[in-house]
C-alpha cells in the first residue's frame, strides 16, 4: 500500500500565497551540470602512485543533469535548472540538453563564471573514482532561481546548499507540488540533524547505502540475506526519527544487490537485474530517473522499482554516465528477459 500525500510545512520565501502549479513541465530538476574528463585506468592510484591511462575522453555529466536526460529519454518533458560559466564548456553541456530533448531555459549562465568540472577514472570492473574540479554548478540563494521552477507536477532536487533545498521545499509545497530529493554523497555529510530541518514536506528520499549508513551513523556492510536486511534498516530509520518531518518513502540503492523501498508502513525489496557491467557510472542516477518516471505514472510501487532497476542495468552497459538511450521500448525489452513487470 503506497502512503498518504506527506503534508508540506514552513512559508514560501517567492510567494507566500498558496496557488496550483502551470504544469508547463511534467518534471523540473534542480541541482548540478558538469564537464566530465573520463579517464580509463587499469586500476584506481594509492597514496604516492602514479597510473597511466589508458583512454581519456569528456562528456556531459553532473547527478541531476543526468537524471534529466534519462526523464526526457523515458519521455517526461522535462527542464534542467542550475548554473554554468560563459564558456565553451557551458556551451557544450546546454547543447548536450538540447540534444535529448531536456528544456533549457532555467538554466542560467554566469558572466565570468568557470563551468564545474569533475574527472571520473573508471577501473576494467566499472567502478568509479571521481575528483570534483569546482567550478560554477550551485545556486547560492533563492532569488537566483527561476520562478518557472515551480511549473511542474513534480519537482527533483539534487545537488544544494541546504538552506535553498528548505525554501525550495517550502515553495514547491505552497504550490502544491511533490518534492523528490537525492543529497548525494557531499550533503549527506552535513548529517541527519541538518538534512532532516531542510526537507520537512519532501515525499521521498533516495540514497545509496553508503550515505543511508552515514546518516545513520552505522557501519553495516550489505549482506547477501537482503530480506533480514531491509528489515534491520526499517527499524533502524524508524528509531532515528526519520519519518517525523513529513517524509512518505525513501528508496535506497544497494548496487549489484539491488534497492530497497521504504515507507512508514511498507517495506520492499528489488533484486538487481543481471547485466554486462562496463561503467556504473550512470547507474544510480538512470535507476531515479526510472523511478520517477514511474512515479509520474501513477505506477504502484513494485512496479516503479522494478522499472527503475531495469534502467539502471541499461546503463551500465556502456561507458560513461549518459551512455546510450534508455527509452520505454529499451525498458520492455530488458524486462521481457526477465519475466516481464508487475500490472502498472
Amino acid at each position: 500500500m503506497i502512503p498518504a500525500e506527506a503534508q508540506c510545512h514552513g512559508d514560501n520565501q517567492h510567494d507566500n500565497q498558496t496557488r496550483k502549479p502551470v504544469n508547463t513541465y511534467d518534471i523540473v530538476t534542480v541541482g548540478a551540470v558538469a564537464l566530465d574528463i573520463i579517464v580509463q585506468v587499469d586500476t584506481f592510484p594509492g597514496a604516492d602512485q602514479l597510473v597511466l591511462a589508458k583512454e581519456v575522453r569528456r562528456d556531459a555529466g553532473g547527478s541531476t543533469a543526468n537524471i534529466a536526460v534519462r526523464l526526457a529519454q523515458l519521455g517526461e518533458r522535462v527542464a534542467f535548472a542550475g548554473l554554468v560559466g560563459d564558456d565553451a564548456a557551458g556551451e557544450y553541456l546546454k547543447q548536450a540538453f538540447i540534444r535529448e530533448g531536456v528544456a533549457t531555459e532555467l538554466i542560467t549562465t554566469v558572466p565570468g563564471g568557470s563551468t564545474a568540472t569533475a574527472v571520473v577514472m573508471v577501473n576494467p570492473a566499472g567502478q568509479r573514482a571521481i575528483l570534483s574540479l569546482g567550478g560554477t554548478a550551485l545556486y547560492n540563494e533563492i532569488a537566483q532561481v527561476p520562478s518557472r521552477v515551480w511549473e511542474s507536477k513534480l519537482l527533483y532536487i539534487g545537488e544544494a546548499y541546504l538552506p535553498l533545498v528548505r525554501q525550495l521545499v517550502t515553495g514547491a509545497c505552497s504550490r502544491g507540488q511533490q518534492v523528490f530529493y537525492g543529497p548525494g554523497g557531499i550533503f549527506v555529510r552535513e548529517g541527519w540533524t541538518a538534512l532532516a530541518r531542510a526537507i520537512q514536506g519532501v515525499k521521498g528520499l533516495f540514497l545509496n547505502w553508503e550515505e543511508c549508513m552515514l546518516l545513520l551513523s552505522c557501519q553495516v556492510r550489505i549482506p547477501y540475506q537482503l530480506p533480514a536486511l531491509g528489515e534491520w534498516l526499517a527499524r533502524a530509520i524508524k528509531k532515528a526519527g526519520w519519518w517525523q518531518g513529513g517524509l512518505r518513502e525513501i528508496v535506497v540503492t544497494l548496487g549489484a544487490q539491488g534497492c530497497i523501498w521504504l515507507a512508514p508502513d511498507g517495506l520492499f525489496w528489488q533484486p538487481a537485474i543481471a547485466a554486462r557491467v562496463v561503467d556504473t557510472t550512470g547507474a544510480g542516477d538512470a535507476f531515479t530517473a526510472g523511478y520517477l518516471a514511474a512515479y509520474l505514472k501513477g505506477w504502484p510501487v513494485e512496479t516503479r522499482l522494478k522499472f527503475a532497476t531495469a534502467c539502471a542495468s541499461l546503463a551500465i552497459e556502456g561507458p560513461g554516465a549518459r551512455w546510450g538511450r534508455i527509452t520505454p521500448a529499451a525498458v520492455a525489452a530488458r524486462l521481457q528477459q526477465e519475466g516481464g513487470m508487475a500490472s502498472a
